[in-house]
């Protein structure tokens, strides 16, 4: 499965990393894209991580994703 999500509060290169930390930390995440200046997360995963644990995984790393 493939999900775009904006995020909030990315401001630089060690944002991006810390979010990439966090996200591949969820079991069965296989690629993650983040786009600093569109402040955008594209990411590729399967069973058994679902979207609910990749924002939360965001959300533990201290940015928000917007709706």
């Amino acid at each position: 499965m493939k999900e775009l999500l904006n995020i909030e509060g990315m401001t630089c290169n060690h944002c991006v990393e810390k979010i990439k930390k966090f996200v591949g930390e969820c079991e069965g995440v296989q690629n993650i894209n983040i786009n600093l200046e569109n402040k955008t997360l594209e990411v590729e995963f399967i069973e058994p991580t679902t979207i609910e644990n990749i924002i939360l995984a965001i959300e533990d790393s201290g940015f928000e994703v917007k709706s």
